[in-house]
């Protein structure tokens, strides 16, 4: 079982670009469908959020728990962002990929951005989703991009140290077989986290200084689920992030912005992961523990009474 079985880690099928002249930007036309549960899809609806196209691009968020039959979207979350699915009579993610492509036969992970003039898939990797959103965004209403030109080449070095260092090495601990394994990937993500603490205590507010980036986006969806999923599902216990005062305090930072904290559930985090058919646990319940911060996903430090 690979990290590649809850959500999207490497592989996606579908690149087209949104603001092509296949798929030239329209109000109401095109759809997203992301999890709560998914840091990756999770990008997609901060991103939404923060470039105003909330009131552009539809949204339907999957119900919490993935089952063997895929991602939910009859009985979606219910939220006043996640609005019914346009394509009324499918209640499954993998219908809405063999609609698109009716021989497909891959993953139907989210998130997705769908074009609903066409019933095609434009996107599925969320990386370009985002830039995608920022793009459109820049070009057709007062938004400041988060990928200015001068600092394309900090932002993807660190977007790639991110997936190197500690995204890819979560699931590979949070999945290994063998002791080695998961001792090899734990203390790459331990290594990761020091590093980053470290860099935040020198650059001002955010990953790449005083302004937000794509970086920040990239980042946020995996630390918020830390403390709360894989400190115990994926057996990265020798730290909480509240014990990186750094990270903390950005965490924070970033919480109080509505597109970050206010898109954070951190239940249907701990419900998606806990109760998933395709995780690594015997469980069928959700933890009560650790109390967290419900818009950075930090744990909360437990003070005890003498």
């Amino acid at each position: 079982m690979s990290a590649n079985e809850i959500c999207h880690v490497e592989t996606t099928s579908f690149h087209n670009e949104l603001g092509s002249k296949d798929y030239p930007f329209e109000k109401g036309r095109y759809w997203l469908y992301t999890s709560k549960v998914c840091p990756f899809a999770h990008r997609t609806e901060i991103m939404r959020s923060l470039t105003g196209l909330t009131y552009h691009i539809g949204l339907t968020i999957a119900g919490a728990v993935q089952t063997e039959h895929g991602w939910d979207i009859g009985v979606r979350y219910e939220s006043a962002d996640s609005a019914t699915s346009p394509i009324v009579d499918i209640n499954r993610l993998p219908g809405i990929y063999k609609l698109a492509a009716p021989a497909y036969i891959g993953r139907a992970s989210v998130p997705v951005l769908f074009d609903t003039k066409t019933n095609t898939i434009v996107n599925n990797e969320s990386s370009e989703i985002i830039c995608q959103l920022d793009e459109v965004a820049t070009q057709y209403f007062e938004h400041k991009t988060l990928y200015p030109k001068d600092k394309k080449l900090l932002i993807d070095t660190l977007i790639t140290e991110l997936a190197d260092e500690l995204i890819t090495p979560i699931y590979r601990a949070g999945f290994a077989k063998y002791q080695q394994t998961y001792q090899s990937y734990f203390g790459k993500v331990f290594a990761c986290l020091t590093k980053l603490d470290k860099r935040l205590s020198e650059t001002g507010a955010y990953i790449t200084g005083d302004n937000l980036t794509l970086a920040d986006v990239h980042a946020y969806p995996h630390i918020a689920r830390f403390d709360a999923a894989y400190h115990s599902l994926y057996r990265l216990n020798k730290h909480f992030i509240r014990d990186y005062p750094n990270i903390t305090d950005y965490m924070a930072r970033l919480g109080e912005i509505s597109a970050f904290g206010g898109t954070l559930d951190i239940q249907a985090v701990k419900d998606g992961y806990f109760l998933a058919w395709n995780q690594p646990t015997e469980g069928k319940f959700t933890p009560l523990g650790p109390e967290v911060n419900p818009r950075s996903g930090v744990a909360v430090a437990v003070t005890v009474n003498t």
